[in-house]
């Protein structure tokens, strides 16, 4: 599996966790009263696998651009190619 498809994976899971989430929100009646007590287990589980697939993902574009900048023979020294990539590590999240 590329990363690309690790990528693309992950935000297919997470839409599809987040649908479910919806559904089982809607069905116990907490998307019309916001009532905590009458949210569901099975849609809190689905927000939190949600919420990581969302993070897994995140992550692996930062290895992209990671990759990228370590194979990048236009940036000259080392020096400068690691500080690109401690702007990636520490600022550039998604873009």
């Amino acid at each position: 599996m590329t990363i690309d498809e690790l990528i693309t994976f992950c935000e297919e899971e997470e839409h599809g966790c987040r649908v479910r989430c919806k559904r089982y929100d809607d069905a116990s009646g907490f998307t019309r009263s916001k009532d905590k007590s009458v949210r569901t287990a099975d849609a809190i589980t689905e927000e939190v696998y949600g919420d990581f697939y969302k993070e897994i993902s995140a992550t692996m574009r930062k290895y992209q651009k990671i990759k990228k900048i370590a194979n990048d023979k236009n940036i000259n020294g080392d020096l400068l190619r690691m500080s690109e990539i401690r702007w990636v590590l520490k600022d550039g999240d998604d873009d």
